[in-house]
């Protein structure tokens, strides 16, 4: 299921990133790569806040239906 479709509150653990190879690497500098462990903070219009590795990232609605958890 894409991260965008998470509930406020929950935890799940990135399975895997799409998109092309600076999309991944973006997000991979972000923290958001497969096997860390997200949750979503809060999801303002289909944006994502989330909190991965004790930080918090801020995703717009296209990033975020990349990430599968």
């Amino acid at each position: 299921m894409p991260i965008s479709m998470m509930e406020i509150g929950s935890s799940h653990r990135i399975k895997a990133v799409g998109g092309n190879e600076a999309i991944r690497r973006h997000l991979g500098d972000l923290g958001l790569v497969v096997g860390a462990d997200v949750t979503v903070v809060n999801n303002l219009a289909g944006n994502l806040i989330l909190e991965v590795r004790e930080s918090r990232v801020a995703l717009d609605s296209g990033l975020a239906r990349r990430i599968l958890v």
